[in-house]
């Protein structure tokens, strides 16, 4: 963009309703979503790292403190951004399980329909395979080699300033996700003092290139798609004992949630101040609100500044940019109106990653207010329920049947199993992608 003045509700051509004021092209704005791997909501606002565009970007624009993932995998948790839905009904369940499903919404169909020349520039599993790139005018998949920290930026930028308009261009980032290459420029402590912190402080100038390569008339969208644990992933004790524990739970079915809970408290004040749990890595296995709670922002032509705190839903996402763009929203979930006051709803969550080492061993949450709940379908463990005001880092669940039974009350019904779900031929280019 060439100028970062945010634009009124007027001048932007689209009325406090969201709806369009014209039908020509020219009327429509643009759309850019920027989708980043692994980037957590916390250290987004923290001063651990350095982010002046992100801060921007909040600033004049509405933010979203309070998104949950719908899957702490990049798959499924990319599906339902695109698609305002869960897993249970837009078809795609893990890495693996699932394409996506026939008459469900989906972003690049529902614009690509009304006018806009849709383009997806993705990485990581997000291979036609799965099926996400239906509707999108082009769309491909890069490789694991190709980095915004690299010559891939000037394609990008390039690309995204020759887009026919209207446009609607979703770009996924890699750069957070494990194994993370910190640019020799920004490996130093003032930019964070984890490698995670220090590749988000450099990521910051990417985003802020990307953006700065597309029309004033762009609706600008930053997501993450899931969160991420960062702060002990190379420690050598932490990594012999999760191999241990991981042993016992994935593959003897052995209920190690106890035992692991000690061991998270004990250490609880190890490392730096960041809420994650020792004996955690990366993202996947869990639905903590480290990997769940995710930035979202959007900001542009008819985005006013506001500051939304209510819980919300990865399900939103697809319905916000709509109307957005003056578009009747559509998928499951609700438009995120700040003008007409946001309230708390309720998010479901699942844990599915490949390091679970199969469907036994994924896990369906749900969030609402102040409680979380944590069933495992496959196994027969004892769910686990959170009271989060007083134990936001999630280390002693609580006994409390009423709330309980009123939380599983909130669970989507699980549809089919997800073992009879096609399992996708894709194996090599996980491998790749460091899964196993």
């Amino acid at each position: 963009m060439t100028s970062n003045t945010p634009t009124g509700v007027e001048n932007a051509g689209i009325a406090g309703d969201g709806t369009v004021s014209g039908d020509s092209p020219g009327d429509r704005p643009n759309l850019l979503l920027v989708c980043v791997d692994c980037l957590r909501q916390d250290l987004v606002v923290t001063d651990r790292t350095e982010t002046p565009f992100l801060d921007d970007l909040r600033e004049r624009g509405t933010e979203c403190t309070s998104m949950y993932a719908t899957a702490t995998t990049t798959t499924p948790a990319v599906a339902s951004l695109l698609t305002g839905s869960y897993a249970e009904r837009n078809g795609i369940h893990s890495l693996r399980r699932g394409r996506l499903a026939e008459g469900v919404d989906f972003l690049p169909e529902v614009l690509g329909e009304r006018g806009w020349h849709t383009e997806g520039m993705v990485t990581g599993p997000l291979v036609p395979e799965t099926g996400l790139d239906r509707g999108f005018d082009a769309y491909r998949c890069r490789g694991e080699d190709e980095s915004v920290f690299g010559a891939w930026r000037e394609r990008a930028t390039a690309r995204l300033g020759a887009l026919p308009e209207p446009f609607a261009a979703v770009v996924h980032l890699w750069e957070l996700h494990e194994d993370v290459i910190v640019p020799s420029a920004y490996d130093r402590k003032g930019y964070g003092g984890t490698p995670y912190e220090r590749a988000l402080s450099a990521l910051d100038r990417e985003i802020e290139a990307l953006v700065d390569s597309v029309p004033d008339d762009t609706v600008v969208a930053v997501v993450g798609d899931h969160g991420e644990s960062i702060t002990h992933r190379h420690n050598p004790l932490r990594l012999a004992a999760k191999s241990v524990r991981d042993a016992l739970k994935y593959y003897g079915g052995i209920d190690t949630r106890r035992a692991v809970r000690r061991i998270n408290r004990r250490l609880e004040d190890l490392g730096p101040d960041v809420a994650d749990h020792f004996l955690e890595n990366g993202h996947g296995e869990n639905v903590f609100d480290f990997t769940t709670n995710v930035p979202f922002i959007l900001a542009g032509p008819g985005v006013e500044p506001a500051t939304v705190d209510a819980q919300v839903r990865a399900i939103d996402v697809l319905p916000t940019l709509l109307s957005a763009l003056g578009v009747e929203p559509a998928g499951d979930g609700e438009a995120i109106r700040p003008r007409e006051g946001v309230t708390d709803r309720p998010a479901y969550l699942r844990a599915c990653g490949a390091s679970l080492r199969g469907e036994r061993n994924w896990a369906r949450a749900v969030r609402d207010g102040d409680a979380k709940l944590v069933t495992y379908p496959g196994r027969e463990w004892p769910p686990e329920l959170y009271d989060l005001e007083a134990d936001p880092r999630e280390l002693s669940p609580v006994d409390d049947p009423e709330t309980e039974a009123r939380l599983a009350e909130l669970l989507p019904e699980r549809g089919v199993d997800p073992t009879d779900v096609e399992d996708l031929e894709i194996d090599d280019h996980l491998r790749a992608l460091g899964y196993r």
